[in-house]
């Protein structure tokens, strides 16, 4: 029975350890993805035209990425999300009221080699 307890405790720690490794892995990346996209915004000059900025996480993506309005073209609404975690970029325009992707929005782009100045 003492061994069937010590097995049982080994396997709930285990259990716990795997969980807390899990969420801090998640905020972690999370963090890093919400830097890439600020990185990008202040090193392209975007940072200032920012009207309105909200940081989103998508469960079905799994990362975190910021909706984001410019007083430049503010009836559009734009998603800026990174490719991964430490490179690429992605800047989707979307129209306010449909919701329909505008692939001609000014600030529409997608940079997949794009890295950070360090």
């Amino acid at each position: 029975m003492k061994i069937f307890l010590k097995i049982l405790g080994l396997l709930v720690l285990s259990l716990i350890i795997a969980i807390v490794f899990f969420f801090s892995l998640r905020t972690y990346q999370g963090h890093k993805n919400i830097e890439l996209v600020d990185k990008y915004l202040q090193e392209h000059h975007l940072k200032d035209k920012v009207q309105h900025e909200k940081t989103l996480y998508s469960g079905k993506k799994g990362l975190y990425y910021k909706e984001v309005k410019f007083k430049d073209d503010p009836e559009k609404t734009y998603v800026v999300q990174p490719v991964a975690t430490y490179k690429g970029i992605v800047i989707q325009g979307f129209d306010s009221e449909t919701k329909k992707t505008d692939k001609h929005a000014k600030h529409h782009k997608f940079d997949p080699d794009y890295k950070p100045k360090s």
